[in-house]
């Protein structure tokens, strides 16, 4: 269904720029006046994460504004701003990503029409902290978010989660209400058995809304991020139609399956040590996770551009094709 492109990765660090010279990753993806952009998280020399921009003609060979977009600038982002998801809705682009303090992640929002001023940035979810795998210490925690393009019977929709995914109703794009009630669980005996995560926002097509998510086989150290994909009904989002029982992407090259991976043990401070040999050995010994991960697609007319980051260190791209004719009298065995 997909094919990674012979390009690939399409996107490394950049030596020559001190923000960004470890790892390039983690983008959210727009067109706009017939050019790419990609809004890519990265690591540089005090490895806190900030938010720079590419560029293309073509889709595929970018070129890196020489300074960051994004950057922390408050308590509790002061560790990094990751993982950014955008979203163009009425003419002003909306960005959802976490907001990193050292200790717990949060879901935030700021929107801009230029990617030179900003809205002031807000916390979503004060107090937030579900999953089954939260640290006591992580007293809030939520992360991954995305939003859908346009409102749904008079309301904003934003899905966000790791562990599971959940769903946030607003009717500002400011006051958020989450739900508990998770969208997505993980599902045993399944590429995503362990752990799903948000992807890129929403995709609307004439079947439903195309959510591509992320999902984790095992905890063990050797765990492999993988990406699946869901249907969920038009007028009413919370209502998944179907769900991919594969995965539609998956780690098969090297720069894929070995990188400077954020969550092996000791994180980003065992990560400065470690040197491509270092990362080899990990990975031969079973201790090093899988990854790819997506924040961003193109679609146009029925081509769908996937930008997925490698181990964490790199951005990659797939392509495939959406199928835009009208199914609804099929029969289906999924």
């Amino acid at each position: 269904m997909l094919t990674k492109h012979p390009s690939n990765p399409i996107l490394v660090p950049d030596p020559t720029l001190w923000w960004a010279n470890k790892k390039i990753y983690n983008a959210a993806a727009f067109e706009e006046n017939r050019e790419y952009n990609l809004i890519f998280r990265a690591i540089g020399d005090d490895y806190i994460s900030r938010l720079g921009r590419a560029r293309s003609t073509d889709g595929v060979d970018f070129r890196i504004d020489p300074e960051p977009i994004f950057s922390p600038e408050s308590e509790w982002d002061k560790k990094g701003c990751e993982d950014p998801r955008i979203s163009l809705i009425e003419g002003t682009y909306w960005m959802a990503y976490t907001a990193f303090d050292g200790i717990s992640a949060r879901v935030a929002l700021a929107s801009t029409k230029d990617f030179k001023s900003w809205s002031k940035r807000i916390s979503l979810f004060p107090g937030w902290r579900e999953g089954r795998w939260v640290p006591e210490e992580q007293a809030e925690w939520s992360k991954a978010a995305a939003l859908f393009p346009e409102q749904i019977g008079g309301k904003y929709y934003l899905f966000f989660g790791d562990d599971s995914v959940w769903p946030a109703e607003s009717e500002n794009l400011v006051d958020w209400k989450p739900s508990k009630s998770a969208v997505l669980e993980p599902r045993p005996g399944h590429f995503d058995a362990s752990y799903v995560e948000m992807g890129p926002p929403p995709i609307k097509t004439p079947e439903g809304w195309l959510i591509l998510y992320h999902g984790i086989d095992t905890r063990d150290d050797d765990r492999v991020y993988r990406l699946g994909a869901a249907l969920l009904d038009l007028e009413n989002p919370l209502k998944v139609i179907w769900r991919s029982n594969e995965p539609i992407l998956e780690p098969t090259e090297e720069f894929e399956k070995i990188g400077h991976i954020d969550i092996i043990e000791g994180g980003m401070d065992r990560l400065r040590g470690l040197e491509p040999d270092g990362l080899k050995l990990l990975s031969k010994a079973g201790k090093l996770p899988q990854a790819i991960f997506c924040c961003g697609t193109v679609s146009s007319q029925s081509r769908l551009k996937i930008y997925y980051s490698g181990s964490d260190t790199v951005m990659c791209l797939a392509e495939g094709a959406i199928d835009f004719e009208d199914t609804s009298k099929k029969s289906s065995t999924q």
